[in-house]
């Protein structure tokens, strides 16, 4: 798992990962994924965008990708 415009250069989410890993997407999880994804990533105000929409937006798209991968 990855985001780019979160910090100076992309960004892989080991620790992300490694909640993930293993786990069932229960109620639970998304939960924990979502905390440990905000110790990862270091967002910050641009010209383009605000940190905390960034923020929001890199939770929403974790969020949809596994959604997308547990229905499939």
């Amino acid at each position: 798992i990855a985001f780019g415009s979160v910090a100076p250069i992309p960004v892989r989410c080991v620790q992300t990962e490694k909640v993930l890993r293993g786990n069932r997407l229960d109620d639970g999880i998304p939960r924990a994924v979502l905390d440990t994804l905000t110790t990862e990533i270091a967002p910050i105000d641009d010209i383009r965008s605000t940190a905390s929409y960034r923020m929001r937006v890199s939770g929403n798209l974790l969020l949809d990708f596994l959604s997308n991968i547990d229905n499939s």
